[in-house]
């Protein structure tokens, strides 16, 4: 397995995984921006998704993925279903930071594919 393709099927675990999954790979600092959540920093991360239902399935399309550095970014589509919810769709992206523990999650935004103004 290259270590694009575990990037990429870590990211996937942290949407259908549980906080024990994310928990051992946010990176102290981490920060996140949720729609209608706003930003979350750390524990209050956890403490935000511990109760909430987590994600049955997630497609990632569009991907794309830049090195620097120790760092690797990961931009994407996300197409994701969980039970009870409409289908959900998002613009995301992540930044990874290679560590001696390994790839830890310094950042993760998601932006709803409509709240998007519609092209031209």
């Amino acid at each position: 397995m290259t270590d694009d393709t575990k990037l990429w099927d870590i990211e996937e675990l942290l949407w259908t995984g549980g906080t024990d999954a994310l928990r051992n790979r946010l990176a102290p600092a981490c920060l996140m921006s949720f729609p209608g959540t706003g930003v979350l920093e750390g524990e209050a991360i956890l403490d935000s998704l511990k109760d909430a239902p987590r994600w049955q399935q997630v497609a990632m399309d569009s991907r794309h993925l830049a090195r620097t550095d120790g760092l690797a970014v990961l931009c994407y589509t996300a197409s994701a279903l969980r039970d009870g919810d409409a289908p959900y769709r998002a613009m995301c992206s992540s930044t990874w930071a290679r560590t001696g523990d390994g790839w830890r999650l310094v950042q993760h935004q998601q932006t709803p594919l409509d709240a998007l103004p519609a092209a031209a």
